[in-house]
């Protein structure tokens, strides 16, 4: 398995969001990622923010770009924390199946996802690019 990465800041904004949950009653698909964003937390290489090991990887804030390798089907979502989830903009939470699966990896990477169902499919990380800090505070302040 390839390392995961994430910069320090992520890192602890995700355990604080782990934490936050932990303390709420929430439904079994909530629980089932924040359990896997729990151990991936536990097993993450945290690195500086502006570390070169940090280019291409997918990042909170992140675009990526990804494909189904069974369907060949591409999609592009921005990976966000869970209160600026919306779909059909593009914006998807980081405790979905497809954020917390993607968070870590680097571009290239073949990653298997799996689904509440059960049911489990292989994706390519095509293309990774960081957003505007600038802009994700903006949409922070919407909400």
């Amino acid at each position: 398995m390839p390392d995961i990465l994430l910069s320090k800041t992520d890192y602890q904004r995700l355990k604080d969001l782990v934490a936050e949950f932990e303390s709420v009653t929430i439904g079994e698909r909530k629980l089932g990622c924040i359990l896997v964003l729990k151990k991936k937390l536990g097993k993450a290489r945290v690195l500086e923010l502006g570390d070169v090991n940090l280019i291409d990887v997918v990042t909170m804030n992140s675009s990526v770009k990804f494909k189904n390798l069974s369907t060949k089907e591409e999609k592009e979502y921005l990976i966000v924390y869970p209160k600026l989830e919306c779909k059909n903009l593009g914006r998807i939470s980081i405790l979905s199946d497809i954020g917390v699966t993607l968070l870590g990896h680097k571009l290239g990477e073949i990653v298997c996802i799996k689904k509440p169902s059960g049911e489990q499919y292989s994706v390519q990380i095509l293309d990774v690019q960081p957003t505007s800090l600038k802009w994700i505070e903006s949409l922070e302040r919407q909400c």
